[in-house]
């Protein structure tokens, strides 16, 4: 996508891809600023930050309910950034579902995920495949030396770190024995490693032959040349949006194998590079991505989310449709999206806060959904709108809604 000369759309792009939304008078807080400087100062951030304290008993009471909430405010909170933003998509990237598991390990893991979100991918991916959840829901829990479940082997090279055609079948047999040993202790909750159950003789996997370990395994998978490329591939379509080049590909695979998988000079040169800026909107917004940003440009006095709508719109945190995770394509613009989205908006009630401080003109409620570079269709809708539903007569939740539910907002 070319790219836009409006500049607070580029600042408005940058809090869109690298917190989860733009709120309310941020974009205009940042308009003299260097679009990219305030990308910089994002990551800076992020990376000060610390990830929120969780435990199982802020859940006892009302369980998977309160903690998908619970998720789904965080996201929508202003504070969220950049680590809130990576967690997410690891949250998707090694995908996790309360199907198989239980909400103490996904409290547990949600936990991991977001101390590791912009830490080594390494060390990521060691910590999450000896993770309570993991091993319930690919199965590693009880796989043996002598019977071992390849579920976990196979996702970990396919979708995880290598992709498709990157290993071999005999790659997938060796690393399910390597990764043997573990369990879930049902009494203690506790993940521990039983010698016995792990395959211990020498075996060649990616060419070297010796006794393998989980984490001589997940070592081995991370230095495959193809790891980088993968793992790069999927940070961007998440961050920049769209496909990369292939040169731009090689080169930011070449900056994060160049610094043994550290998550963050990957994230510099990917969004402090030359086409961050060029791929405004060019990707949808999720479900997940929709309804925060509706609570953020409404407020929580205005719409309170439920867990409920997360199930409308087809993205519940810890219910993935499979263990690819969600996709990030065109499926979140069907219609089905669109009649779910809007059946949200129609549970919004505007609070006096809300009504009082915006002024119901076209402008105005347009730069308060973080939109300020539209369509002159999306204009033209608004402004019969507002000659139809005028102040007195809802004119500014009409306004509202056909932000909202406009094509631009959308996209991310």
């Amino acid at each position: 996508m070319a790219q836009t000369t409006t500049n607070e759309e580029l600042h408005a792009h940058v809090l869109r891809r690298l917190t989860i939304t733009a709120h309310p008078g941020q974009t205009e807080k940042n308009a003299s600023l260097d679009p990219l400087d305030v990308a910089a100062e994002i990551i800076e951030e992020g990376y000060a930050s610390q990830p929120k304290s969780q435990s199982l008993i802020n859940y006892e009471e009302n369980g998977e309910e309160a903690f998908i909430k619970d998720w789904l405010l965080d996201l929508a909170s202003p504070e969220a950034g950049l680590r809130d933003r990576m967690a997410w998509f690891w949250h998707n990237h090694l995908t996790t579902s309360l199907n198989k598991t239980q909400l103490v390990h996904v409290v547990d893991q949600r936990r991991l995920i977001a101390e590791h979100a912009l830490g080594n991918f390494r060390e990521l991916l060691q910590a999450i495949t000896v993770d309570a959840a993991m091993l319930h829901y690919l199965d590693g829990s009880y796989s043996s030396g002598d019977e071992p479940n390849e579920n976990y082997a196979r996702e970990v090279m396919e979708l995880f770190a290598l992709g498709i055609g990157n290993y071999s079948e005999e790659d997938i047999r060796v690393a399910a024995r390597g990764l043997s040993g573990w369990y879930v202790d049902y009494e203690t909750d506790k993940v521990v490693f039983d010698a016995e159950d792990h395959f211990s003789r020498p075996l060649r996997f990616f060419g070297t032959r010796k006794r393998w370990t989980n984490e001589s395994i997940i070592d081995e998978i991370c230095d495959q040349p193809e790891c980088a490329r993968h793992v790069s591939r999927a940070i961007y379509r998440h961050i920049v949006g769209g496909e990369p080049e292939s040169q731009k590909l090689d080169e930011l695979a070449d900056v994060f194998r160049s610094n043994d998988l550290e998550i963050r000079p990957l994230l510099e040169a990917m969004v402090l590079g030359d086409d961050f800026l060029n791929h405004v909107r060019s990707r949808a917004r999720s479900g997940i991505e929709f309804i925060s940003a509706v609570t953020a440009t409404l407020g929580s006095d205005s719409l309170d989310p439920e867990p409920w709508s997360l199930w409308q719109l087809g993205q519940v945190p810890y219910y993935p449709p499979n263990v690819a995770g969600w996709p990030g394509d065109a499926r979140w613009l069907n219609a089905s999206q669109a009649l779910g989205r809007t059946g949200i908006l129609f549970e919004a009630e505007l609070s006096d806060r809300l009504i009082d401080r915006l002024e119901p003109t076209v402008d105005k409620v347009l730069n308060h959904c973080g939109l300020f570079d539209v369509s002159e269709d999306t204009r033209a809708v608004m402004d019969a709108a507002l000659k139809k539903f005028p102040a007195y007569d809802q004119g500014l939740e009409m306004l509202l809604n056909i932000a909202i539910s406009s094509p631009e907002y959308s996209l991310a």
